[in-house]
């Protein structure tokens, strides 16, 4: 698929849509509308959340008290009967993760040999590193969809990443695990003895004995055959978790990917959303286009202050004269003066958004809503006007 498609394109092409942006403009909910849209067009979708909100899996019927992690569960067909344009032929599935328990499955998938998995497992230094994957599940989230695209389970890959602070960790997380557990500190600490060996420091040297004891003040004596035993048993991973990095940064960066950054009005989101895209040019990730939630939007050609009714009365009077009082219409037509101005400046920074998309990007515009999206049927609503509103891709 070649750059500068459409969102329609990647729904109807694509094999992994990756949406990412600050938290609070939208981004799972419209992940998840966007994978119902696709799912509605006849393909088989997969969306993949960090942290839904309760109202999103309520629309998605799934219930978050008994929802189970890292298992795919069916939206559609399964609540089919609730959509009118459904054809039978697609279908969506949602997951949520958590990154403690991929890590583990991480491992189960990565180490085919039992007993080497179970001394990884068990081992105390991994246990107390599973915390640290859990706070940054950026890696774990790339080797689950890494995974998955292998399977060849499903047409399209739906990535919720997390929030913008995390979201150019996201981005380098690929390499980040490999690199902590490089080749050279894993034969390093290999040396160490296991439980029950006998002392192998003497053929160390002098500066590796010096650092083991370092090591042992650092964290115990009792804590250095442990530590040998994880990097020990990582040895087995680390070629394994190389080939799985290497295939994830190449998914990443397929013409069938496509980065889609999610926004809304207001500087601190559009500054965000320049810093994400100006990180995904550097990285040379292919990015797609913006999509801006919670725009304000007025008539074309309408202005409060030359509004007049048919007897040629301002918008002041004609107010007073259906039964308001001057104070009140004045406090009405203030207010509507105030939305024309919120609007234009939301205009203005859709138009430096288009701009930054260039030539090859879009800026999808999705106005702002009364209600929040509490059905399947207001998802689907959802993703047809994120579809329909297709006439802001920039084009050359």
């Amino acid at each position: 698929m070649s750059r500068g498609h459409t969102l329609q394109d990647l729904l109807q092409n694509g094999h992994l849509l990756v949406l990412c942006g600050s938290g609070g403009v939208g981004k799972t909910t419209t992940s998840a509308a966007l994978a119902l849209a696709a799912a509605l067009a006849g393909r088989k979708v997969l969306v993949l959340t960090i942290d839904p909100a309760r109202r999103l899996l309520q629309a998605l019927g799934l219930d978050d008290r008994h929802m189970p992690v890292n298992t795919p569960l069916d939206v559609l067909p399964k609540q089919a009967d609730q959509l009118k344009n459904w054809t039978g032929t697609g279908r969506l599935d949602a997951m949520m993760l958590d990154a403690e328990l991929g890590a583990v499955a991480m491992v189960e998938r990565l180490l085919p040999d039992p007993i080497l998995r179970q001394r990884v497992l068990t081992n105390r230094i991994y246990r107390a590193f599973l915390p640290t994957l859990a706070a940054s599940p950026d890696y774990i989230a790339l080797e689950l969809i890494a995974n998955l695209h292998e399977q060849g389970h499903y047409d399209l890959l739906v990535l919720d990443t997390p929030p913008m602070h995390n979201a150019v960790d996201f981005l380098h997380a690929g390499g980040t695990l490999s690199s902590f557990l490089n080749e050279r500190v894993l034969k390093w600490f290999a040396k160490v003895p296991m439980p029950g060996q006998k002392s192998r420091f003497s053929f160390l040297g002098s500066g590796a004995s010096v650092a083991m004891s370092v090591l042992g003040r650092l964290f115990g004596q009792e804590t250095l055959p442990d530590i040998a035993e994880f990097f020990s048993s990582f040895q087995h991973v680390l070629p394994r978790l190389q080939q799985r990095t290497e295939a994830t940064d190449r998914l990443l960066r397929a013409s069938s990917t496509g980065f889609v950054i999610v926004t809304a009005p207001g500087e601190t989101p559009r500054r965000e959303a320049a810093h994400l895209h100006a990180e995904l040019r550097e990285q040379s990730m292919p990015f797609a286009g913006f999509i801006v939630n919670r725009v304000l939007s007025v008539p074309a050609g309408f202005d409060c202050l030359e509004l007049t009714d048919p007897k040629g009365h301002s918008l002041t009077q004609f107010l007073q004269t259906a039964g308001l009082s001057g104070h009140v219409a004045q406090a009405l037509l203030l207010a509507s003066q105030r939305l024309e101005h919120l609007a234009e400046l939301d205009a203005d920074q859709v138009l430096a958004l288009r701009q930054l998309a260039g030539p090859l990007g879009f800026a999808t515009v999705a106005a702002q809503r009364d209600e929040d999206l509490h059905t399947l049927p207001d998802l689907a609503e959802f993703g047809a006007a994120l579809l329909s509103a297709q006439q802001d891709v920039v084009v050359p």
